[in-house]
C-alpha cells in the first residue's frame, strides 16, 4: 500500500501512471468522485500538484482512465463467468453473467457510479460517451439466445428484450447499492429469482 506521508517529495520521473491510477481508484473508494481532486492524489503520493499532469491531461482524462480500469475488470468477470458455465444455455450464460455483474458492482461501488450513473453531470458524459464494453458482451450472449431459438422471439424484438434485461439487472443493483432491497422471508436470491421469471416468461412463444 502506498505511504500517503512522504517525508520527502518525490520528483515527477519517479512517478508512474499505475500508481496514481491506483491512489485514485482509492480516493474514489472512500470519497467518490467529488472528493478525487489532483490535489489530494499529490498528497497522497508526496509529490507536487502537477506532477500527475505528465500523464493525465484533465482531471476527466483521468476519469476515462478509471472508466476504462473498470471497464476491463468488468468485461474479464463477466468473461470468466461465462466461460465457466457447463451448459450452452443462454439462460445460465445471463445468470452467470448477472452474478457476475452483481458482486463487481458489490466491490466497486464508487467506481460503478461511475461507470453507469449519469448524475455526475459534465464530467461523466465526457469522459464516457461510448457504450459500454460490458453490455456490448451482455447483448451478444443475448443474442445467442435468439439465434439458437433459446428465446423464441422475432429477431427484431431482440434490441428491445436485451435492454429490459439490462435494466433490470442494472435496477437490482442500483437498489442494493442504495439500501432499498429488501429480501422477503423465504425468497431466494434476487438475481437468481429474476433469471427465473425471465427463464419462464421468454420460453413462452409469442401470441
Amino acid at each position: 500500500m502506498l505511504d500517503a506521508h512522504h517525508k520527502q517529495r518525490r520528483i515527477r520521473n519517479s512517478l508512474s501512471r499505475e500508481e496514481i491510477r491506483d491512489v485514485s481508484l482509492l480516493i474514489l473508494k472512500e470519497e467518490g468522485l467529488d472528493g478525487l481532486s489532483m490535489r489530494k492524489i499529490a498528497n497522497r503520493l508526496g509529490c507536487s500538484v502537477a506532477s500527475p499532469y505528465s500523464y493525465y491531461e484533465s482531471q476527466i482524462d483521468l476519469v476515462k482512465d478509471l472508466i476504462r480500469t473498470g471497464e476491463d475488470e468488468l468485461l474479464s468477470m463477466l468473461k470468466k463467468a461465462s466461460s465457466e458455465v457447463e451448459t450452452r444455455s443462454a439462460f445460465d450464460q445471463l445468470a452467470a453473467i448477472a452474478r457476475a455483474y452483481f458482486q463487481f458492482a458489490s466491490n466497486n461501488r464508487e467506481l460503478h457510479k461511475v461507470m453507469f450513473v449519469t448524475d455526475y453531470g459534465g464530467v461523466h458524459r465526457k469522459a464516457f460517451p461510448q457504450l459500454p464494453k460490458s453490455y456490448r458482451f451482455f447483448l451478444e450472449t443475448v443474442r445467442i439466445g435468439f439465434d439458437s431459438g433459446e428465446i423464441p422471439y422475432p429477431k427484431n424484438e431482440y434490441p428491445a428484450i436485451a435492454r429490459m434485461m439490462w435494466s433490470w439487472m442494472y435496477g437490482v443493483i442500483v437498489l442494493d447499492m442504495t439500501g432499498m432491497l429488501r429480501k422477503r422471508k423465504g425468497a431466494g436470491n434476487p438475481i437468481e429469482e429474476g433469471i427465473s421469471y425471465f427463464k419462464k416468461l421468454l420460453n413462452k412463444q409469442p401470441t
